[in-house]
């Protein structure tokens, strides 16, 4: 039996399992297959069971990242190695990337020259986005890429701008919609909340680790489909500002379906300090609010670490119960990446970071893509065409 005589859901299904760098490959040799791998609906199907691969930001360039918990006692294969580079985007030879918002395959970065640009490195396709900014305080703006999920079979891509860090009561945003091709402004009655955290999307929606001007910690959600923003619970009582204490939190993606919260508390008075980890108990699709179940403790006192980790990015791997994460060395430019489990805390990479701290490294679970990006009318320098 020759594969054009399966039937056609299992030749459906097998290729929905195929990587997306062999589908690359197969795309010219059928006209069929070429259809299909643009379609919607398959590319869909195909994201949610791609195997997921590791992306590190750094030096103002996008890795590759082999990490290989298994060996991580091993002295012969290191547990984490940086692969391969991805080639520099297309359009732009010598643009430095600062900062990176994985969304279903694509990348929403920012550049050095305060352009934004959507990216899918697997097929090195690109769009650039026209933006001006209102205020001089451009390095403040937070940019963030989701979709709109109300058409089941074709997402709607938009990026989502604020404006600082601190929001007051009631402010304004913008919104970029791929279908118009332009920005819109809308405005916002959320109680005031500071973001903590980068941005993590997940099935579309964004969430961040924030708080209030008290203290008081939660997680903020902004629904792409809606346009409205809305508080989720926090695994742990959040009570506000506690004098000699600091607390941060970072959150991160669990293969397309979970939210993981890193926690860290350090006391100053005692020189004391812990990381706990939480994951959600069910898809993020599937819940009105969000329940949460302990994954990891990490005891610093056991390993003698005195001091906050300072923690930008992390990934969980459920089934090792370990946890990859990324801090920084501010005295030295030094990006550090980090093994941690029940019984381990190991420093497994470590090198010198080109640019300031603001933009140190950024690790993304990352699915390949055949995803295309929606073309506007608009040319690499960020004008319109007529």
């Amino acid at each position: 039996m020759v594969f054009t005589n399966l039937p056609r859901d299992l030749e459906l299904e097998i290729l929905s399992r195929v990587p997306a760098r062999s589908l690359q490959k197969l795309k010219p040799t059928c006209k069929r297959w070429y259809t299909l791998f643009k379609d919607p609906e398959f590319l869909k199907k195909h994201v949610g069971r791609a195997e997921r691969e590791v992306l590190s930001l750094m030096g103002f360039r996008v890795y590759s990242v082999s990490v290989n918990l298994s060996g991580i006692h091993s002295s012969v294969d290191p547990p984490i190695e940086m692969t391969g580079m991805f080639n520099s985007l297309k359009d732009s030879a010598n643009v430095k990337i600062l900062k990176i918002c994985e969304c279903n395959g694509l990348l929403l970065c920012t550049t050095n020259d305060s352009r934004l640009v959507v990216w899918n490195p697997y097929t090195g396709e690109t769009r650039w986005i026209p933006y001006k900014s209102s205020t001089p305080y451009e390095m403040n703006h937070k940019f963030v890429l989701g979709y709109d999920n109300s058409n089941k079979s074709c997402y709607s891509y938009k990026i989502l701008r604020c404006y600082h860090c601190l929001i007051d009561f009631g402010a304004e945003f913008e919104i970029y919609e791929f279908n118009s091709d332009s920005w819109r402004s809308f405005y916002d009655n959320s109680p005031n909340f500071s973001l903590e955290s980068k941005g993590v999307t997940l099935k579309g929606n964004t969430y961040w680790f924030t708080s209030d001007t008290e203290g008081r910690q939660f997680i903020l959600m902004f629904n792409f489909t809606t346009e409205k923003f809305g508080r989720l619970s926090l695994p742990y009582q959040s009570g506000g500002y506690v004098d000699d204490v600091v607390e941060t939190g970072v959150l991160s993606a669990v293969r397309e379906e979970k939210l993981a919260l890193l926690y860290e508390r350090f006391d100053e008075l005692t020189d004391s300090s812990e990381m706990k980890i939480w994951v959600t108990n069910t898809k993020i699709d599937e819940a009105k609010d969000l329940s949460w179940s302990d994954f990891l403790v990490v005891d610093f006192c056991k390993y003698m670490v005195t001091r906050m980790t300072n923690v930008l990015s992390f990934l969980v791997d459920e089934e090792k119960k370990m946890v990859v994460f990324c801090d920084t060395y501010s005295d030295q430019n030094m990006t550090r990446f980090y093994i941690v489990g029940e019984d381990i805390y190991k420093e497994v990479y470590n090198d010198i970071t080109e640019g300031s701290f603001s933009y140190w490294p950024r690790l993304v679970s990352y699915a390949p893509s055949l995803v295309q990006i929606q073309q506007g009318k608009v040319n690499p320098g960020g004008k319109r065409k007529r």
